[in-house]
């Protein structure tokens, strides 16, 4: 049975249109916690924890169900009353040893499936076997349906800041319901229409404006793209992680007056240009182009309120505080974009870019202008440790899409004191991508150091040089 429907966004509906096999659009948290102590069995465990899961509603957006163009009308989402959980959710046990590299094979292999949209498109998996007694939760939803702001949301809902509140909650509770003011007539809607289209055209006079270096600002995409991080498309994923220490980040961006996003994009740059550098990039190519997510206006119960913006990163071989200043600049730039551009033209804009490479990936053309290098978000974050039922939440990591004509997404999460990123990239072009995670907290490390060194720079010529005392880096590898 199903009843209320509910319009898609251009963005949402790009998400639905432009999926393809090899380009599934999926997202999805993956979290690993620790059984309270005392717990005889995590297989036990576990099975008693989906049980209980299963007897909680399922609320928006976990109840909606793609429908597309037909005798209804045009795409829209439809409200299932009736979801059965037991074609939803799923129980997986890994063979011994069961460590974390058996688990990101298994969840990249989960991943690369397109969910069925027959009903609302998601599932759910509870997974045991990993060592030291842990349990793995792991969600893939079409992105058509939530986006990264929706998924903080509902996993502040779903854990508990509390080690002693026993209250099972599952994650397809969903989102609190809002009330909507109303529909806007005819009249608001050729008003609004009218002035996002005339914002649409300013921001890409603003933009070619820029390209031609005659004022500061985001130029127009696909120009200056470094050939860098492409493949062709296919299915098979690779998965990596490293976690970065925020106290840290934060002391970096206070002294130098940037923002831990920034400090964020200038270690995930150093890493990158380290690691391409290794496989033969050139020291002329231009500065690899980010598509950074920008959190827009709150969608209704789920949906995309992003707009996806491009803008280069450092030069190539700029020094660690040069690629930060670069960055620091670039950020302001998007920013300024975006406070100056009406938020539905940022939406079309969005949807409209990203469907040239994923007409010219359909198309099978080689060597085209590519959009972008990578995406890198930093959706949400729980700022406090987390709990499920008693269970410690130790690890949260995002895992999401790659956009057409990319080979890969850095997705980074606030956990506790740490900031959790994930690699998720094309298996063929990034087969040793735990290199590029390692490379980040390396590079933390580097920037560190350089701005150690310039505070402890002496002012004098008859200053005594003082030594260099032992690095103290909170960052850590995936073990």
């Amino acid at each position: 049975m199903s009843n209320s429907t509910r319009s898609l966004s251009a963005l949402d509906l790009a998400f639905f249109v432009l999926e393809t096999r090899e380009r599934m659009s999926n997202v999805g948290p993956l979290g690993i916690i620790k059984p309270p102590p005392g717990t005889r069995s995590a297989a036990r465990y576990a099975d008693r924890l989906l049980a209980q899961m299963r007897k909680q509603p399922v609320g928006a957006p976990f109840n909606l169900r793609y429908v597309g163009a037909g005798l209804k009308g045009l795409p829209h989402l439809e409200t299932v009353v009736d979801v059965d959980l037991d074609r939803h959710c799923h129980r997986l046990t890994l063979p011994a040893p069961g460590t974390d590299e058996q688990l990101f094979a298994t969840v990249c292999r989960l991943h690369e499936k397109r969910v069925d949209r027959s009903r609302p498109p998601w599932e759910f998996y509870v997974i045991d076997g990993l060592e030291r007694g842990r349990i793995a939760l792991y969600a893939k939803v079409h992105h058509g349906l939530i986006d990264g702001r929706g998924f903080l949301e509902v996993c502040t809902r779903w854990f508990s800041a509390d080690p002693a509140d026993r209250k099972v909650r599952a994650l397809w509770e969903g989102l609190p319901v809002r009330r909507s003011s109303g529909a806007p007539g005819v009249a608001a809607l050729a008003a609004g229409a009218a002035k996002a289209t005339a914002s649409l055209y300013m921001a890409l006079v603003r933009q070619t404006l820029a390209s031609a270096r005659l004022t500061r600002g985001l130029p127009l995409p696909f120009l200056g793209t470094p050939a860098a991080l492409c493949a062709k498309p296919s299915v098979r994923r690779s998965f990596a992680y490293c976690v970065l220490p925020l106290a840290q980040m934060k002391a970096f961006g206070v002294e130098q007056g940037a923002s831990i996003n920034d400090v964020l994009l200038t270690a995930l740059d150093m890493a990158m240009n380290r690691y391409l550098d290794e496989h033969g990039r050139s020291d002329t190519d231009p500065p690899l182009v980010a598509d950074m997510p920008v959190a827009l206006a709150k969608g209704e119960g789920g949906g995309n309120a992003i707009a996806v913006l491009q803008f280069p990163l450092g030069a190539a071989k700029a020094t660690p505080l040069q690629r930060l200043a670069q960055i620091c600049a670039r950020t302001a730039d998007v920013k300024q974009y975006v406070k100056r551009t009406d938020p539905a033209a940022l939406t079309t804009y969005t949807a409209a870019v990203h469907a040239v490479p994923a007409l010219l990936e359909a198309l099978g053309i080689e060597r085209a202008p590519m959009l972008a290098n990578m995406v890198i978000s930093n959706p949400f974050g729980l700022p406090e440790r987390r709990y499920l039922a008693g269970a410690e939440l130790e690890l949260a990591l995002p895992i999401s899409v790659l956009a057409p004509g990319q080979s890969l997404n850095i997705t980074a999460a606030t956990y506790d004191k740490g900031l959790q990123i994930a690699f998720l990239g094309i298996a063929a072009e990034l087969p040793d991508i735990q290199r590029m995670a390692d490379y980040t907290v390396d590079a933390l490390a580097q920037l560190d150091t350089g701005i150690k060194r310039r505070r402890v720079r002496p002012k004098a010529a008859t200053s005594k040089p003082r030594g260099t005392s032992q690095r103290k880096n909170g960052a850590t590898r995936r073990s």
